[in-house]
């Protein structure tokens, strides 16, 4: 099995004063970390990595210099989340059997989730990671800029999405055209094909770099492994 990447680094980091992706964490930008993941998984052939316009030059370098041999491409990214993704998949040759699509702000994905993802995918056509809900979930009503509990939302078969997100080649082609600003990840656009998608347990360590907080959870982690 072949298995491509569109690995995203594209999007803003208003909260960081700067793009997060290009944070530094032991030195390197964020999206370095989980490149190197990809690139000790002997199934992955082939990583698109999509930057925003002015940093893709410096994003080449960068590959180059670290050994980063699987990037084929480096890409512009796009104004939505949707449009990174196609100019990503767009990219890509056409010898893969199954493609990955990762968000760099993701950077402690392991090599053992990517492999089980891509098999899942190859399987039943499109997979995700993903977290079962342990925390009690309270839907919740505003009123005068303050919030109060309104029910209790049932946590049995709910989960968290994560990426990676995975489609089998012949999928990808379908979803492609119908990846929207309106959904709020890519597995919805098979969701919506009527497509089985499979559940594939992640990881704690798999969150995504959202907040300032997140990252400092995420150095800590870091140095915490040396």
């Amino acid at each position: 099995m072949n298995v491509s990447v569109v690995l995203l680094a594209a999007g803003a980091g208003r909260r960081f004063g700067k793009q997060k992706q290009f944070l530094g964490l032991k030195g390197r930008p964020l999206f370095h970390w989980p490149l190197s993941t990809f690139h000790r998984v002997r199934s992955v052939k082939e990583v698109v990595l999509v930057v925003p316009a002015d940093r893709v030059a410096w994003a080449k370098h960068h590959a180059a210099r670290h050994g980063f041999s699987k990037v084929a491409a480096v890409v512009a990214g796009g104004v939505q989340r949707a449009d990174s993704v196609r100019r990503g998949l767009g990219a890509l040759s056409n010898n893969f059997d199954v493609v990955l699509i990762h968000d760099s702000a993701r950077p402690l994905v392991t090599p053992d989730i990517v492999r089980r993802v891509a098999q899942a995918a190859y399987r039943c056509g499109a997979a995700l990671a993903a977290r079962p809900v342990a925390d009690t979930i309270k839907g919740a009503r505003e009123k005068g800029g303050r919030f109060y509990v309104n029910r209790t939302v049932p946590r049995g078969g709910l989960w968290l999405a994560q990426t990676p997100q995975g489609f089998r080649r012949d999928l990808a082609e379908r979803v492609a055209p119908r990846l929207s600003a309106t959904l709020t990840d890519d597995v919805q656009a098979a969701e919506r094909l009527g497509v089985p998608v499979e559940l594939v347990a992640g990881s704690a360590a798999n969150f995504k770099v959202t907040v300032p907080e997140d990252f400092h959870l995420c150095r800590a982690l870091f140095n915490a492994g040396e």
